[in-house]
């Protein structure tokens, strides 16, 4: 009796233990996260209804019809259009029912260009924040690679951390608007006009953002090196997360230049980011070599600058330096492949991320070879990350599969063009293939709702998955269904 009496005392105290946590509104990190952005998202909004927010050009050049409702203030933007872009910048991913360059004013592009700042290193800092959070609840040795990672232990800690976070974002869209500034200027635009593009242009892409100055979005710039190249590196380096751009630059400060000896959430994501992009390059080089030579008077090295960085740009940037309506269906393929998986956690990239798919792949193939248990560079994975990367692959899935055909049933456009759309959407991309416009409201807000998920989902999951407490005090029978 007093074993029985000792058990459910323990259930309740646990139960109790889970309650407060649930209750406490001050550090539960999923709703921060979902506060956080919804105020950035109604901020913005108010902001680019304001009439100063728009330069009085048409929405499109040619009049392209956008559906278009709610209130404008004194001839501002409709209510629609600015919660779509509000949503869109501080979602980080580049989706648009007008055309950024001719239709916000300049006022209109700082405002979208701090959303994307707020969405893109404001949610790379919450996430990685969350490890020091996670990390109460770990041990001892669990809580040393978190600090090893991260820089921080403790809660005390946070204010040197975010300063850490904040200081490289900085300092890397710094260094790469530079060369931006100078190429702009030196193809006759004015300095102002040239400082205004070249910040634009590196905020937008270190946060994988995607939004344009140029209505063709890069394709004028599609053999410029000096522009492509800059915009590459930064969508590869805010998309490899901070934990891993704060394990590169300590092994570079200590001198641990060894990958072997880094942590494994690094080694994941450099591998599989080299890997996704040499691969995609290959394919999309394959699959467009003969389209581009249709296309224009490309030299071979022009063939292969646009299609690298049509194989960069879907992890998960959202620019395009050729025009996606003329690519193949297998293209899209492959780039919606690449858009679902998407870069590293905890950094300005979506998807369901590199390490998620990798865990899974490994998993299958442990599976396969009747492993016991799933390796990867020599650290064993285990089952509750197993049951999470699950988790977010089939809770993103699922979306996929709901919205693209909720969206199919509420406009004309068949299921390739509507499934890159909803890929680029949950994963905030922010690649189209030019239906964005035209959709319905009813569908834009399907978009809209895709695009916050997409931002907020994986780190709300991850905290549900990794914080929960183990309640349960006993197991039931075992007993193995028929699979396959």
């Amino acid at each position: 009796m007093l074993g029985i009496k000792a058990k459910m005392i323990g259930e309740q105290n646990a139960r109790e233990q889970r309650r407060a946590e649930v209750r406490s509104p001050g550090f539960y990190p999923a709703r921060m996260a979902l506060l956080g952005l919804g105020i950035a998202i109604s901020v913005g909004t108010v902001l680019l209804m304001l009439p100063i927010a728009r330069s009085g050009a048409p929405m499109w050049p040619g009049n392209v019809p956008v559906a278009v409702v709610g209130p404008s203030i004194y001839g501002g933007a409709p209510l629609s259009v600015a919660l779509f872009t509000a949503t869109s910048a501080t979602c980080v991913t580049g989706l648009i029912v007008v055309d950024t360059a001719t239709y916000w004013s300049t006022f209109g592009h700082a405002v979208i260009a701090i959303l994307i700042e707020i969405g893109g290193v404001g949610a790379m800092t919450f996430a990685a924040l969350l490890a020091v959070y996670v990390a109460h609840r770990l041990s001892l040795s669990q809580r040393l690679v978190v600090a090893q990672i991260t820089g921080a232990l403790t809660m005390s800690d946070m204010r040197g951390f975010v300063r850490r976070i904040v200081r490289m974002a900085i300092i890397v869209q710094a260094f790469f608007a530079i060369p931006l500034v100078i190429d702009f200027y030196l193809r006759s635009k004015s300095l102002g006009e040239a400082l205004q593009w070249g910040v634009f242009f590196s905020v937008s892409a270190f946060n994988n953002a995607g939004f344009s100055l140029e209505t063709d979005s890069l394709i004028p710039f599609a053999t410029d090196p000096f522009i492509i190249l800059p915009i590459s590196m930064l969508i590869v380096i805010g998309g490899l997360g901070f934990p891993v751009l704060a394990e590169i630059v300590h092994a570079f400060k200590t001198r641990k230049k060894r990958p072997w000896s880094w942590s494994l959430n690094a080694r994941l994501v450099i591998h599989g980011t080299i890997g996704l992009i040499l691969t995609g390059w290959l394919l999309i080089a394959l699959l467009e070599w003969g389209n581009l030579s249709q296309a224009g008077h490309y030299t071979g090295a022009d063939k292969l600058l646009i299609t690298l960085f049509s194989a960069i740009s879907p992890r998960t940037a959202g620019f395009n330096s050729m025009d996606i309506a003329s690519q193949s269906d297998v293209t899209w393929l492959v780039t919606d492949i690449l858009m679902f998986i998407g870069a590293g956690p905890a950094g300005t990239a979506g998807g369901v991320k590199v390490t998620t798919v990798l865990v899974l792949v490994f998993l299958v193939l442990t599976e396969i070879r009747a492993g016991q248990a799933v390796q990867l560079f020599g650290s064993r994975i285990g089952r509750s990350t197993q049951r999470a990367a699950i988790t977010v692959l089939m809770i993103s899935f699922s979306l996929v599969v709901s919205a693209t055909a909720i969206i199919m049933l509420l406009t004309p456009w068949g299921m390739d063009p509507i499934l890159y759309e909803v890929i680029s959407a949950l994963s905030t991309v922010g690649l189209t293939t030019g239906i964005t416009p035209q959709l319905p409201i009813a569908a834009q807000l399907i978009i809209c709702m895709l695009m916050f998920f997409g931002r907020v989902g994986p780190v709300a999951v991850a905290t549900v998955l990794t914080i929960r407490p183990d309640t349960k005090l006993y197991e039931l029978p075992k007993e193995r269904p028929i699979i396959g």
